[in-house]
């Protein structure tokens, strides 16, 4: 029986609980921007709500078109690969990865395939084995898990400019990447230990839904670790003052200079964005306020929402 793209990919996510994927092991590490150990955890548990944004949509859209170009630049045959399959490493079944492609030849490497909005520091010259971190784990799972002695990350930078990255099988990075996977998976997935808040999307979602409304009446004591992260909390928000403040002034200089000019090219635009439409809604109520029609109609649509908690630090 043929499976749809739905069931294949629900199969796929059920899977990937069972282990640790590529894109995991940075998270665990606390080395990508992606998210961190307790977005993993909450994922692990069943948590976790997949749901695409816009970078991960686009990076789909984008995956096969990329993987094209670095074949036909590099003059190498791929095969791509099937998106809801999880490779597990032989012999460490807690440590998985899914392909976008393959060489069909030589080394039989893995490519995987990344759509870059800007070139940052973190990417070295074409050819080179200089990317984040994030993606050296990522590739380094995928190595272990096709046996290859290199893994290639094809990456289109501004939607123009195709560069191939290619890094090597490092067996010491690898020896360390299983002990902290084991370690890791021990603790906070057999042992149901939860590991300690981050800041990632998922566990501030993860906090605000599990304790959405305050108990009333309800207080707790302070502790000596408590009062040192509400310090921490008030440095941050007044360097986030700090650095607002620098924006605030670098914008209006950048504005002044720029005047009527809509742009700098290559460098950035000041333009105006499509003019709006926008209904004085409050003005409307008030033309059919005394109508029975208005009474029965705010009757109907006003609902109690409970409100949000809000974290003000005294």
């Amino acid at each position: 029986m043929m499976l749809s793209e739905i069931e294949k990919k629900g199969l796929w996510l059920e899977e990937r609980r069972t282990c640790i994927t590529g894109t995991d092991v940075a998270c665990i590490l606390g080395l990508s921007k992606f998210g961190g150990p307790m977005s993993v955890w909450l994922d692990k548990k069943g948590q976790l709500e997949h749901q695409d944004n816009a970078a991960m949509m686009a990076g789909r859209l984008f995956e096969r078109p990329i993987l094209e170009a670095y074949s036909e630049i590099n003059q190498v045959p791929i095969a791509f690969a099937d998106h809801w399959t999880l490779h597990k490493v032989p012999g460490f079944n807690l440590l998985g990865a899914s392909l976008d492609a393959r060489w069909t030849s030589g080394d039989l490497r893995p490519v995987d395939a990344k759509n870059i909005r800007k070139r940052s520091a973190d990417y070295g010259e074409d050819g080179s084995d200089i990317i984040p971190i994030y993606y050296q784990t990522q590739l380094a799972v995928q190595m272990m898990a096709c046996e290859t002695p290199y893994a290639d990350l094809a990456v289109c930078f501004g939607g123009q400019d195709f560069v191939r990255f290619t890094t090597e099988r490092d067996l010491d990075v690898e020896a360390a990447i299983k002990d902290k996977v084991e370690s890791w998976w021990t603790k906070y997935i057999i042992g149901n230990e939860m590991p300690e808040a981050d800041a990632s999307d998922s566990c501030s979602d993860y906090i605000r839904e599990k304790f959405r409304k305050a108990e009333i009446g309800l207080i707790k004591e302070p502790t000596t670790e408590l009062l040192e992260w509400v310090n921490v909390r008030k440095e941050a928000a007044e360097a986030e003052k700090e650095a607002e403040k620098v924006k605030t002034e670098a914008e209006n200089k950048i504005k002044l200079f720029l005047g009527d000019a809509e742009s700098v090219p290559g460098v950035l635009t000041w333009k105006n964005n499509k003019d709006s439409v926008k209904t004085d809604w409050e003005s409307v109520a008030k033309e059919f306020r005394e109508m029975a029609i208005y009474n029965d109609a705010v009757r109907t649509y006003t609902k109690t929402k409970t409100g949000a908690r809000v974290l003000r630090i005294k």
